[in-house]
This record gives C-alpha cells, sequence and structure tokens, in this order.
C-alpha cells in the first residue's frame, strides 16, 4: 500500500540539525520535530535510524532478502510503526515480531492499528513480551525465511553509521558548558549515541544523566559506546520507578501545547523538575520523539 501521506523525501532532510529551544529557563532539544512524514507522523531519533537503515541497506534488502525486513516491538512502543511506515516508503515488506498477543487482541493497541496501515505483517511468535524470548523466536523466523533483520539493536554493530552516527550528529548545536543534561532511556542507543556525540563535538556537561523506564541500560550503553573507541564519559542512570505502559502526562509549555511522549519522556521530564535545580542551572532535555496518540493514528491512518 503506498499512503497518500509519503512525501518526496530527500536525504538532507535526515541529516538537519533538530533546534534547541528554551522553554521556562530549560533547554529542549527537539529531536522530535524531525518528522520527515509531516506533523502526525512517525518522528524523533527511531525515524531517523530507521530512514537510514533501510537506505543503506535497500539494493542488498531487494537482491538478497526477498525485499522483506523483519523487526520486533513492544505492541505499546513505536518501533514497530517507525519501521512499517519506512519500509512502506521504500517499497519494502515488513514483518514485526511481538509477544504475548493475538489476532483477537494484538490491534487493540493504536501503534499496532499504525503499523498495520502501513502494511506492518505483524505475527505473535512466543506466549510472552519479554525481549528475550521473543528475540530468539524472531531469529529463527529470520533464519527460515532469509530476510533482513532490521532490529535497531542488532544493527548498532553492523551499521553504526545508521544506528549510532545519525543522533551522534544532533549533539552538534546544543549549548556549550552544560550543567544537566536529561535523557530519557529506553533501549539505551540513543543515550548511547549522544555521549558519543559528547566527545565527537568537544562539549562540556557536568552532569549526564539518563532516567530509565525498565531495566537499568548501562552495560549496553558503555558497549556501544566504545564500539568505535569513543570513551565512556561519567554519566548516572536514574530508574523512574513506574511501568512501561502506565502513561504519564507532561508538557514541555506552560501553554500545554507541546504534549511529551507518555512513555518515557513524560516520565523523565517529572523527574527533572522534581529532581533538579533547573532554574538555577543550565539545563538541556532531549526529547528522542513522540509516540502518536491514538486519536492521531485512528484520524490520520484508520480504515
Amino acid at each position: 500500500m503506498v499512503s497518500k501521506h509519503i512525501t518526496s523525501m530527500k536525504y538532507k532532510i535526515i541529516n538537519f540539525n533538530t533546534p534547541i529551544e528554551l522553554h521556562n529557563g530549560i533547554y529542549v532539544k527537539r529531536d522530535d520535530l524531525f518528522q520527515p512524514f509531516g506533523k502526525h507522523a512517525i518522528n524523533g531519533g527511531k525515524a531517523r535510524q530507521a530512514i537510514e537503515l533501510i537506505r543503506r541497506n535497500l539494493k542488498n534488502i531487494q537482491k538478497n532478502y526477498n525485499n522483506t525486513v523483519v523487526t520486533t516491538t513492544s505492541v505499546h512502543s513505536s518501533t514497530g510503526a517507525i519501521v512499517a511506515h519506512v519500509c512502506n516508503h521504500y517499497k519494502v515488506k515488513c514483518v514485526i515480531c511481538i509477544g504475548g498477543s493475538s489476532e483477537k487482541t494484538v490491534y487493540n493497541h493504536h501503534m499496532m492499528r499504525y503499523a498495520h496501515f502501513f502494511g506492518g505483517k505483524i505475527i505473535n511468535v512466543c506466549g510472552t513480551g519479554m525481549s528475550g524470548p521473543v528475540l530468539k523466536r524472531m531469529g529463527d523466523y529470520i533464519k527460515e525465511h532469509g530476510y533482513f533483520d532490521a532490529t535497531f539493536i542488532n544493527n548498532a554493530d553492523n551499521c553504526p553509521e545508521a544506528i549510532l552516527d545519525m543522533t551522534k550528529e544532533q549533539v552538534a548545536n546544543i549549548p556549550n558548558d552544560l550543567d544537566n543534561l536529561i535523557v530519557p532511556v529506553g533501549g539505551g542507543l540513543q543515550m548511547a549515541s549522544i555521549i558519543r556525540g559528547l566527545t565527537a563535538y568537544n562539549k562540556s556537561v557536568k552532569r549526564i544523566i539518563g532516567c530509565h523506564v525498565g531495566p537499568d541500560r548501562r552495560e549496553k550503553i558503555d558497549y556501544f559506546i566504545n564500539a568505535l573507541e569513543y570513551p565512556v564519559l561519567p554519566y548516572e542512570m536514574h530508574p523512574l520507578n513506574t511501568t512501561y505502559a502506565k502513561p504519564e502526562i507532561q508538557y514541555i509549555d506552560s501553554r500545554k501545547r507541546i504534549k511529551l511522549d507518555d512513555i518515557y519522556e513524560s516520565k523523565a521530564w517529572k523527574w527533572m523538575k522534581e529532581n533538579i535545580d533547573y532554574k538555577n542551572e543550565q539545563t538541556l532535555f532531549w526529547a528522542v520523539g513522540r509516540r502518536l496518540t491514538d486519536k492521531e493514528v485512528d484520524t490520520n491512518y484508520g480504515t
């Protein structure tokens, strides 16, 4: 299916530095404003990574992998929808492996409806949604069918130019001499890339703070910082003590026009407001990208 929402996309779009805005004394890196398919579509660092991963490997995927990629996601996450939307743009087939769901329940989740709209084939590969078993079954599926593994974690080594460098380059325009840099953390790849960027662009930050939902990703972050021999700068990890799927609603601006992602960003923003002296310390919050709301998905991509 080719969507009416797809617009022509030149390579320069994914290379521009998203802006830094100042809201109530807090600098905000608006990486959510990377919106290659428009305002009500995929956005942020994951979208940039997916575009570059498919773009760099497109001919190989077409020739050697039956023009099909496979990824995995939580039913709540934007990852599957992002990969499906990008694959639709490049006319590549997309399979999304999930766990712990069924044909009857999977489309209760609006990110799965979004992925399906753009041609994502969603398959339940095991009875649990835990990442370890799902990744194992996904690996078996890829071997069986000869498809391209498009998971970000597995391509951070294989294609760091897409998975790590694209976010690293976004560090170029952040202020120098920050007191605090706050990063919402899920899998940890964005955090690793940002730390690599701080070295690459010689940025001085007194406290680098990752706020994570779910397990601590320090081991993974350290590995991917070192993957290309960048030093591991001192950083902190703070658990947000909330469940992954429980939403939190926060806004960047006092007029409540700029809504943060309800899984990652809002929870990290709330932690920052409660624990950082942002009124007296130069603080930057990295908006990594926002999930669409269920209303946005059903309004723009409903069937």
